[in-house]
């Protein structure tokens, strides 16, 4: 399954960037026209989603950090042409919800 990957500076605390990661997946998921959409967080460490998108299954997690947060999103075999339009959503959607 190939994966996206993306690693983001915050300066926020973990509950605070774990907050805006999962207004950043919300964005993001937006952004693809997404279906079925479900995101979940345990509070601190890990927010994560899954959605449909273009009859596609797509899911993520944002890992939470002291400083940063690294997104993983997987996308099925079959979507691997949409790997450049999924990063360069994730590098437009996340920065803009740690900015403090």
């Amino acid at each position: 399954m190939p994966k996206v990957e993306g690693t983001y500076p915050h300066s926020m605390t973990k509950v605070e960037a774990a907050d805006a990661a999962k207004q950043a997946m919300t964005k993001l998921v937006a952004s693809f026209e997404a279906t079925d959409v479900v995101i979940s967080s345990d509070g601190e460490d890990n927010v994560g989603f899954s959605c449909k998108s273009r009859g596609f299954s797509i899911a993520g997690k944002a890992f939470i950090g002291e400083d940063d947060i690294k997104v993983v999103v997987d996308l099925p075999m079959m979507a691997i042409a949409f790997k450049g339009l999924v990063k360069a959503a994730m590098d437009k959607n996340i920065p803009k919800h740690l900015e403090s």
